[in-house]
């Protein structure tokens, strides 16, 4: 019997799990050091002005107050207001040009409504966390305008130069040297977050489509055959239902018949569940299988390869989708389906998901299976 269940999903490997808030708590964690930096400017820009006054009352100026003097001269605490200010305005402009594009499918695309379209190419200035931003950066210039902490805040048309450079190698870096472009984990994350990806879709429809309908009453079909329900009874059949998952997404046409399933022969049928969906009665039959190992100890179970895996496979035969896209999306659809059941009250404990390689130099799918009945604490008669 395999010995790496636990290690790595019998050649399967590691599923991914959900990414949760660390980028986040990055992101916040250097705007709560930037904000200190930027009140550290501010102190010490009026530390400044209370110095120059003492000077210009006394006529004497210490050395370290002479160099700290000399420091003004950079305007280091206005320069974050006009940066601000610039970021502000290339982001304008960027959307501007997405909605040069997208002002040719107002109709297809934003419901031929001039509102909707603006919505959607300037959306990013209409959260919550800009408002706030931008109430901050206004606070912050009058405050700046009003203690005339500077000599250009009087003279404002001295910084536009400034603010249009500012702009212009920002586009300029995100369109020429490709900084708009997201990275693979960004695109992940946007995928996986919004529930658009192959993996999703495909999960969605294997659980919506029937896993909800067989799980629903499986004991009640179970106990609908006399046999399989003595079976039940004293435990050598499980109230489970065993999906199979192989990374390399390759299903046969039925189980037990080559040596890749040697050691898992088909037993019967459950009785037939009938379900009235899109005007018609859709019949859905499962296969008990009897597994056995080499030592002869075996057991029932009822277990079949999840078919929606063959798409992500002819995608990957057909299309630019390869054999890497392939294996990350077959790992989040075990993902995908496992929180689907789990979070489902119907199909809670009812199924489980039976990951593993595959290949041909992989373990066997009948070590794998008693590996995972073992697991779900099912006695194993001989």
């Amino acid at each position: 019997m395999a010995g790496n269940s636990s290690s790595d999903n019998d050649g399967f490997g590691e599923v991914p799990k959900k990414r949760g808030e660390r980028t986040r708590y990055t992101a916040n964690l250097f705007c709560f050091l930037f904000g200190i930096y930027s009140f550290y400017l501010i102190a010490t820009t009026v530390q400044l002005e209370k110095m120059e006054e003492r000077s210009f009352c006394n006529g004497t100026l210490t050395a370290g107050e002479e160099e700290l003097c000399l420091v003004r001269e950079y305007n280091h605490v206005f320069s974050l207001p006009v940066l601000f200010c610039s970021a502000i305005i290339s982001k304008i402009v960027m959307c501007l040009f997405v909605l040069a594009e997208e002002y040719k499918h107002k109709q297809s695309r934003h419901n031929n409504s001039n509102r909707q379209l603006l919505k959607n190419c300037f959306q990013v200035f209409l959260t919550m966390n800009f408002l706030v931003g931008f109430c901050i950066l206004l606070c912050s210039l009058y405050w700046i305008r009003s203690k005339d902490v500077y000599l250009f805040t009087n003279h404002w048309s001295l910084n536009w130069p400034n603010i249009i450079t500012s702009v212009g190698v920002t586009v300029i870096t995100n369109y020429a040297f490709g900084f708009k472009s997201l990275s693979v984990v960004e695109n992940s994350e946007i995928h996986e977050s919004s529930n658009i990806n192959v993996a999703q879709g495909l999960a969605w429809s294997y659980f919506t489509g029937y896993l909800k309908i067989i799980l629903k009453d499986l004991k009640g079909t179970i106990e609908r055959d006399e046999i399989w329900k003595r079976e039940l009874n004293q435990g050598n059949l499980q109230c489970k239902f065993y999906a199979i998952i192989p990374r390399n997404c390759s299903i046969p046409s039925k189980l037990g018949d080559s040596d890749k399933h040697r050691g898992i022969t088909i037993v019967s049928d459950l009785p037939v569940v009938e379900e009235p969906r899109a005007g018609v009665t859709r019949r859905y039959i499962n296969s008990v299988y009897k597994i056995e190992n080499e030592e002869g100890v075996s057991h029932y179970a009822i277990c079949e390869y999840v078919t929606i895996i063959d798409t992500l496979f002819q995608m990957s035969l057909y299309t630019e989708f390869d054999a890497q896209k392939r294996d990350d999306q077959c790992r989040l659809l075990v993902r995908k389906l496992t929180e689907l059941i789990d979070g489902n009250e119907d199909c809670r404990n009812k199924c489980v998901i039976v990951p593993f390689s595959g290949a041909d130099d992989g373990p066997l799918l009948r070590d794998v299976l008693l590996d995972k009945i073992k697991e779900n604490r099912v006695q194993i008669s001989g």
